[in-house]
């Protein structure tokens, strides 16, 4: 009977004992590289209506109820949600472009004070190594027993969560925060949200100076309109743009409209018309190079389309990522190719 009341005293004294050896704070961390640039990998946790795509806790049951305050993505965005085993909210307070995000983090069983960061490296362009932790502030003596046990389920989750980030970048489409930093050679998806051109149509054989030298007309015909004549600023005018509405392989034709997006309602010149390319989902890329081997990379979207199952429209567009008169080198042009996906 002595040597088990010894044994029992022992058995409390250690109880007592235990939590000055377990965390005073609740802190988990995870981290994992992704094969994209850190403008589209920021996003994911910047914009959270794109977080609530995949997130851990909420993403998986379908009887989330869901609630963003405004403005959905930033400083001050906010997101609330209810699911069977998980409420919380977060806020954003801190969002340093592609490097750190810090959240207001209050829920999960951790209190009212907890803090989730998230942290981005980029040891080349198209990689990204993101550190997403949450730490709670300081907790109960005897609630550390708690944490112990809290902590490995809490980075099980993060884990989860950064699972599911990789197998969602797979399908879904940009956002156009994202698009920014779409990298030459990158084939994904993008929302693409409509625009006005102001152009002018032309139907050429598929000689490549043909077509260029029709394009490189109607682009001077209508920036010199636009900014001699009717004195529009040039800051007011984007990028140009060339959609083509047809590429007769059989017939060697083309029919393709080149112009400028323009934001304000003009007067048209001679020869001109409007176009409105409707909002949708796109295939896109940027072609690095020449334009003469622009249909190389358009060949490469239409094997991913296969390989994925996306059915493609036969227009596209291509706009100009940079200017090819003040870009002395063709292998340096950067064309971003838009392919309307068939809904």
């Amino acid at each position: 009977m002595r040597r088990f009341t010894q044994i029992l005293i022992l058995l409390v004294i250690g109880i007592l004992l235990l939590p000055l050896f377990l965390p005073k704070q609740l802190n988990a961390e995870v981290e994992k590289e992704f094969d994209s640039p850190p403008g589209i990998i920021f996003e994911e946790f910047n914009n959270l209506k794109e977080f609530s795509e995949w997130d851990p806790w909420s993403s998986s049951d379908s009887l989330t109820t869901q609630e963003f305050f405004a403005p959905y993505r930033g400083m001050g965005a906010g997101y609330k949600w209810k699911s069977i085993d998980s409420e919380a909210e977060i806020t954003i307070n801190k969002s340093d472009i592609n490097k750190t995000i810090i959240y207001a983090l209050n829920g999960l069983n951790l209190g009212e004070n907890a803090e989730m960061k998230v942290n981005f490296q980029s040891s080349t362009p198209n990689k990204t190594k993101v550190k997403w932790s949450i730490i709670t502030e300081e907790i109960g003596y005897f609630s550390r027993y708690y944490s112990y046990f809290t902590s490995k389920k809490l980075t099980e989750k993060l884990q989860l969560g950064l699972s599911k980030l990789e197998a969602n970048l797979k399908s879904s489409a940009l956002t156009p925060e994202q698009a920014i930093s779409l990298a030459p050679g990158m084939i994904k998806t993008e929302i693409f949200e409509g625009q006005k051109l102001i152009t002018v149509m032309n139907e050429t054989s598929l000689e490549k100076e043909e077509m260029e030298t029709a394009s490189e007309e109607s682009f001077g015909l209508i920036y010199s309109y636009l900014v001699d004549f009717l004195k529009i600023s040039p800051t007011k005018i984007g990028s140009p743009v060339t959609y083509f509405e047809y590429v007769d392989l059989a017939a060697k034709k083309a029919k393709f409209y080149s112009g400028f997006p323009i934001s304000e309602s003009v007067k048209l010149g001679e020869g001109m018309e409007l176009m409105a390319l409707p909002a949708t989902e796109t295939l896109v890329c940027i072609h690095k190079g020449n334009h003469t081997t622009i249909q190389e990379s358009i060949s490469k979207m239409k094997d991913f389309a296969k390989k994925n199952n996306l059915k493609l429209e036969n227009s596209h567009w291509e706009v100009f990522q940079n200017d090819p008169k003040s870009t002395p080198k063709p292998e340096e042009l950067l064309t971003k190719i838009y392919i309307p996906i068939k809904k």
